[in-house]
């Protein structure tokens, strides 16, 4: 169990630290496909694989090549896959 609590807190910390470099870095309010990957920290391939699948999150389809993801929903979206 110690065990279990020492990585918890390492993660803990580890998520401030992230927030503390986050704080100076301006996020659009709509991101394209490749701002939203960088915000999620994962290639703009991922993305276009889960919109295949309509696993990641949800898009705004504005036009045939213009995809755009709501920031706050992209936040929504990831709290809810949190594991608690």
């Amino acid at each position: 169990m110690e065990q279990l609590e020492l990585e918890v807190r390492a993660l803990r910390e580890d998520v401030k630290a992230l927030s503390a470099q986050l704080d100076g870095v301006v996020t659009p309010k709509l991101m394209n496909t490749a701002q939203c990957a960088a915000f999620l920290g994962k290639s703009p391939d991922i993305l276009y694989e889960w919109r295949k699948e309509r696993k990641g999150p949800p898009f705004l389809h504005i036009s045939p090549r213009s995809i755009m993801y709501d920031r706050d929903t992209v936040i929504s979206w990831a709290q809810s896959h949190e594991v608690k």
